[in-house]
């Protein structure tokens, strides 16, 4: 998630699949290439304030932790809410999430990266933040790859 959203810190969900990476295997460019197009997704879902498909890519107990504010944002239905709340008072022109380091560990996977957000509160001018993230993934029963815990941090001024 995100981003500040995950970076954003993904997999719908709505028609969203993902490749499964072997267990025990030091290759990690599978499980790379599945989250950098859930990133890409994710963007796109940013860009056209669609929060059910951005919680969509959380597991059921996922969390959202933004650094930006104090408290954790815990469970699919919450962040959906988070999303929709955010859209309802600013929209996104421009996201731009970057994956820089992937790892596994099992049915556990992280990803590392940085985020540029371009968005627009009202008639105001655009504004644009840059970050990084920290988002954990997890492989369900399924074979789909849904984030568990998804950390930004926004670039000091």
């Amino acid at each position: 998630m995100a981003r500040p959203f995950l970076a954003l810190p993904l997999a719908l969900l709505l028609g969203c699949a993902h490749e499964q990476t072997p267990t025990g295997t030091g290759d990690t460019s599978a499980l790379r290439a599945s989250i950098e197009q859930n990133e890409a997704q994710l963007a796109q879902a940013l860009k056209r304030g669609d929060a059910v498909a951005i919680a969509g890519f959380f597991l059921e107990d996922g969390v959202v932790i933004p650094g930006w504010q104090k408290g954790n944002i815990e469970g699919r239905a919450a962040i959906q809410a988070y999303y929709e709340k955010r859209f309802a008072t600013a929209r996104f022109l421009d996201a731009v999430i970057t994956t820089s380091k992937v790892g596994t560990s099992g049915d556990l996977a992280y990803e590392m990266g940085t985020n540029r957000l371009t968005r627009q509160t009202g008639d105001a001018a655009p504004t644009t933040t840059t970050g990084r993230y920290l988002t954990v993934w997890r492989r369900g029963s399924d074979g789909q790859w849904r984030i568990q815990v998804d950390m930004v941090i926004l670039d000091p001024p």
